[in-house]
């Protein structure tokens, strides 16, 4: 699906849902707040950081970020940017892959459940490496190629958000490109609610890992 297709998409999910974490099209409520919890517990509390959330859609990740740190958020949905603002993120409307923002200006930046949508993956790593300060973290959240979940899914599924998923080592490789060391996975076992951390290295667990995110370092030069 084209970037506008996408853009038509989630600006009518927030004219349906509103300010509700199902604009954010997550499987269910429940779903989405599991995850949360266990992603922002995996990068530990964080306080005066300038941190970037890259397709923030209404803001309601990033949002238990906003009260000890800055957070800008950016879309291309402007319906769904309108509630990310409500929730107090900094929000403007951006292409992921020519962001406005000076080079390292981030402490953090998040990416969650967005590169599935974007044929276009890897200008938009190199973009969010670009913003991401040395020393500063990167992460990225995504659907799990090798999961038989999303097999299966892919089967019913009748949009194209199962067309595009992704091998742990090969988004290892891309960070390592561009410069980040530390690399770690948490993995994500819908519906179950546990995850595990490890490296990209293939197990026979990881078949049951629906979704993961992968965070690293910035070198300094």
């Amino acid at each position: 699906m084209a970037n506008l297709s996408w853009k038509q998409y989630f600006d009518k999910r927030a004219e349906v849902h509103g300010a509700s974490v199902q604009s954010s099209d997550y499987y269910n409520e429940e779903s989405f707040f599991l995850q949360r919890n266990h992603t922002l517990g995996w990068l530990g509390e964080l306080n005066d950081k300038e941190i970037l959330d890259a397709g923030c859609g209404v803001g309601a990740f990033s949002e238990p970020l906003v009260g000890s740190n800055t957070v800008y958020g950016v879309d291309f949905s402007e319906r769904s940017l309108a509630f990310a603002a409500e929730r107090g993120l900094r929000t403007s409307s951006d292409d992921l892959t020519a962001l406005h923002f000076e080079e390292g200006k981030f402490d953090l930046v998040l990416c969650i459940g967005v590169i599935q949508l974007i044929e276009q993956y890897r200008a938009v790593i190199a973009e969010l490496a670009r913003v991401t300060k040395p020393g500063g973290t990167l992460l990225i959240e995504t659907l799990h190629r090798k999961s038989w979940q999303r097999k299966l899914l892919r089967l019913f599924e009748k949009t194209k958000k199962f067309d595009r998923m992704y091998a742990m080592d090969e988004l290892k490789k891309v960070f390592i490109e561009h410069g980040f060391e530390h690399i770690e996975f948490l993995k994500i076992y819908h519906p179950f609610p546990y995850v595990s951390k490890g490296s990209a290295e293939w197990n026979v667990h990881d078949r049951l890992c629906t979704s993961f995110a992968i965070k690293g370092s910035k070198k300094h030069v």
